[in-house]
């Protein structure tokens, strides 16, 4: 069987990638519908991540004034309901966890502002080698990470080589939209990456997937981001140790912060014991 890249999709994909959505009348579900047409090649391998960064801005947890955070569960992903906006790995009202494995990347991606109280919290895995089920998002003649770059390389060498191509393809056409950079207030321009997503998550390999691994877009690609299934990070994870810290200075390239407090204790109705 011949196996042809779908030239209507590239075209699709590539003129996308030129809108700004808030400029222009749109209607979200026609766009969707659209997107639908596209059959799309996607592969997965296992790898074990042991550990995972986040970095929580105290102030945008709702009726928290810049206050320090008592409960873990605001430190994981928000729930559904509140997600009024497109994520780059989320449809609108549908929670993941964002998470990244390099503090100087945390801090690129949240922007905190001086004076804003953040949390970091470190987790773990709660068993050790517990692989995960990954999706890797992956502009591969642009990615510095050379060590998903290798996995990569070798879980295509595992499908027949007609497909090989038309996989390579369509993942570096689909990174242009997971690197697409989106502007504050602007999260409609997410609707394409979110998109993709979803169907990754809840379609392909009958919704086995459990994270995507995609490119740091603050970070310049040079470093990745994770987006786990909640139900999964809660499986697999726990906490390693929380800190507070508070940011004290900004000098245009660089944030500095403070550390105020650190601790590893969490009782079992999952309080954070700060003493």
């Amino acid at each position: 069987m011949k196996i042809e890249l779908d030239q209507k999709f590239i075209k699709s994909i590539q003129d996308i990638d030129k809108i700004d959505l808030t400029i222009m009348p749109v209607d979200e579900n026609v766009i969707i519908s659209e997107l639908k047409h596209y059959k799309l090649l996607y592969f997965s391998f296992t790898k074990i991540v042991p550990d995972l960064q986040r970095l929580t801005i105290n102030k945008n947890i709702p009726n928290n004034n810049n206050e320090r955070i008592s409960e873990l569960k605001f430190l994981k992903n928000p729930p559904s309901e509140v997600l009024h906006k497109y994520g780059r790995a989320n449809l609108k009202y549908q929670s993941v966890l964002y998470a990244s494995f390099l503090f100087p990347t945390l801090l690129l991606e949240t922007r905190p502002e001086i004076g804003d109280l953040v949390t970091i919290s470190k987790w773990k895995l709660k068993k050790d080698n517990t692989p995960l089920v990954l999706c890797p998002i992956i502009d591969y003649p642009n990615c510095k990470d050379y060590q998903l770059r290798n996995e990569f390389e070798k879980a295509l060498l595992k499908y027949p080589k007609e497909w090989q191509e038309i996989i390579f393809q369509h993942y570096c056409l689909i990174a242009k939209h997971f690197g697409k950079y989106v502007e504050k207030g602007k999260d409609i321009n997410y609707i394409f990456s979110a998109y993709f997503a979803d169907r990754i998550f809840h379609e392909i390999y009958d919704g086995k997937i459990e994270a995507i691994i995609y490119p740091s877009v603050q970070d310049s690609g040079t470093t990745s981001n994770i987006a786990l299934k909640p139900n999964v990070f809660n499986a697999k994870y726990e906490i390693d140790e929380i800190s507070e810290s508070v940011v004290f200075s900004n000098n245009g390239h660089s944030l500095f912060l403070r550390q105020i407090k650190s601790t590893q204790k969490v009782d079992s109705t999952e309080k954070i014991d700060w003493d």
